[in-house]
């Protein structure tokens, strides 16, 4: 009761804040639950597209986000009732961007370039000096992995 008269209400707030700072900030599992709960989700889905990516079954191609960049994540057809992850590639720039395809703005797109019969992957993407460039991927049979698409 000392304290409540010599520093008033407002004080006795102020110091109970500090306290609880300096045990959430000292006491590591009560830190990392806290951290946790007002962290962001581990993984955001940006945009999914759907086709013939590979000569022998559709896909589905994911762009996710997460806290070490932007990836695509192509899965094939159903196994046991589980989409398999064929590959797994690492976009070199860490902002997602749009572009203007088919009339309309998207962020992931599925497009025959070549003209095999087979979509190539379109990825918009910025770099840390917001310079957009377009990642475009294509399914190597030989390796069995998709690729930087060169003409």
């Amino acid at each position: 009761m000392a304290l409540l008269r010599r520093f008033g209400i407002s004080g006795f707030i102020f110091l109970a804040i500090f306290i609880f700072s300096l045990v959430v900030f000292f006491y590591s599992p009560l830190r990392k639950s806290w951290r946790k709960s007002f962290a962001g989700p581990d993984r955001e889905i940006l945009s999914v597209a759907l086709g013939r990516a590979t000569p022998d079954y559709d896909v589905r191609v994911a762009k996710v986000l997460t806290h070490e960049g932007i990836f695509l994540e192509i899965f094939g057809p159903l196994e046991n009732g589980i989409e398999p992850l064929v590959d797994r590639i690492r976009l070199p720039d860490r902002r997602d961007a749009f572009f203007q395809f088919q009339g309309r703005a998207t962020n992931l797109a599925l497009q025959d370039l070549d003209g095999d019969h087979i979509f190539e992957i379109i990825a918009p993407t910025y770099d840390d000096s917001l310079v957009p460039h377009l990642n475009i991927y294509h399914y190597n049979r030989a390796s069995g992995h998709f690729e930087a698409y060169e003409k």
